[in-house]
């Protein structure tokens, strides 16, 4: 029973002392026939990130922010040759998920 009463005296005890939780976004990038799209570079203005999406077009993102926080509005930019940049805020909770869909460049 010492035991058990010592464990929940230092959960308690780092969650009082915690004052950042991770907030993570993970998404789906796909083109307009719900085909995912590997390597799209993919960044965000808070804090010039940069990142691919694997070969399934999948990508997360993680960011650590105050406890008290109710999410950040952040703004990605997908990008991908033979594709329409694509620009877009997206709100990132304590755990967030989403799909892009990105259209094909059409040549002039």
């Amino acid at each position: 029973m010492k035991i058990h009463d010592t464990l929940i005296s230092i959960a308690f005890a780092s969650f009082l002392c915690s004052c950042e939780r991770v907030q993570s976004l993970e998404g789906l990038v796909v083109d307009v026939h719900n085909v995912p799209l590997d390597s799209v570079l993919i960044s965000d203005d808070l804090m010039n990130f940069r990142m691919r999406t694997d070969s399934l077009g999948r990508f997360r993102y993680m960011i650590m922010l105050p406890t008290t926080s109710r999410g950040i509005d952040t703004k990605f930019s997908f990008s991908k040759k033979g594709f329409i940049d694509h620009s877009q805020t997206i709100k990132v909770y304590r755990s967030t998920k989403v799909i892009v869909v990105m259209d094909k460049d059409t040549p002039e």
